[in-house]
């Protein structure tokens, strides 16, 4: 196929500056089981690249990535799209780490916290224009105990309910699945978590969340301390106190004023260590991950995301990311 064809319909401030990307290959990967409702958002994204005369392969829902020629892939495309939610994503970005194919999103998770914090609209045509035309900007990630992760990591509450999620029933629901496992974990043994930083703090807590977002489950807005483009992560340490200060917490995150809730520490570190009485659930992007003991560092692996201007804008002025 030929040049893709500049379209009405594209990202408004996306002029025809030779200078800017103009991507024109694209290879898809789908979660067969991500974002039900949304599931046509990615047949109108595809139809809206190959009416502007653009390639769109589309693997298998779910393919085995980790047997693909990635080296091969690299020369044949200009990016790969990820269409699912942030664990989607994640998977997509682990197979890429050695290659310079660059990311772009379709947002169909659950909570799709990485569309909300780069700004990503939900309307096919300028998540087209974004594929085609958006800016590259490299952003770092971390890793628990060497499994990477880009957006949060929470051990205690949030990773107990994540464990107890029916993935048929959100397949099913959506976020309403998460209604029982929220429950449940609330209902729960607290864990005594122990908490020590690259600096050499140390405490305890009974709920943790390392956030390297300013986003959390999608809209809630954790922290403004926070944020993709910013260098190391910022940690919540909420102390125990059962069923009642569980219930607060909860409240507050919802409302975003978790930093002033009574007895929550808020570090930034490059690396934390915790540590528990007892295997306390983790979860990484959304996504179960085992139990503790952890070990946590910032900086790598770094993902290469196709992003909007605005973003990309924000990015720059923040600095180099170490």
């Amino acid at each position: 196929l030929g040049p893709c064809r500049d379209a009405s319909s594209a990202e408004p401030n996306m002029t025809n500056d030779p200078a800017r990307p103009n991507r024109s290959r694209f290879l898809l990967y789908e979660n067969p089981i991500a974002g039900i409702a949304r599931r046509t958002l990615t047949d109108d994204v595809v139809a809206a690249l190959q009416h502007q005369g653009c390639s769109v392969t589309r693997l298998s829902p779910g393919a085995n990535l980790a047997q693909l020629d990635w080296t091969s892939l690299s020369a044949a495309y200009d990016a790969v799209i990820s269409a699912g939610g942030d664990g989607t994503l994640r998977h997509v970005a682990a197979q890429l780490t050695p290659h310079p194919l660059p990311i772009g999103l379709i947002p169909r998770g659950t909570g799709n916290v990485l569309a909300e914090e780069i700004g990503l609209t939900r309307r096919a045509s300028r998540i087209a224009g974004t594929l085609r035309h958006g800016p590259v900007v490299t952003l770092a990630g971390a890793r628990a105990n060497t499994a990477p992760f880009y957006l949060m990591c929470g051990i205690g509450f949030d990773g107990e309910a994540i464990r107890r999620l029916d993935l048929a029933t959100k397949r099913k629901w959506g976020k309403p699945a998460y209604t029982r496992p929220v429950i449940a974990a609330l209902a729960g043994i607290e864990p005594k978590l122990h908490v020590t930083a690259d600096d050499g703090h140390s405490a305890q807590a009974g709920w943790v969340i390392v956030a390297n977002a300013r986003r959390y489950a999608g809209k809630f807005k954790l922290s403004d301390h926070a944020g993709l483009e910013k260098p190391g992560l910022v940690a919540y340490l909420l102390p125990r106190g059962g069923l009642a200060r569980r219930l607060a917490h909860l409240t507050a995150l919802g409302l975003g004023a978790l930093q002033r809730m009574p007895g929550v520490k808020i570090w930034t570190a490059n690396g934390l260590t915790i540590t528990s009485d007892f295997p306390a659930a983790v979860q990484i992007d959304g996504d179960t991950f085992g139990t503790v003991p952890l070990e946590i560092k910032w900086g790598e692996p770094k993902l290469a995301l196709i992003v909007p201007e605005a973003y990309a804008g924000r990015v720059s002025t923040a600095g180099p990311m170490g």
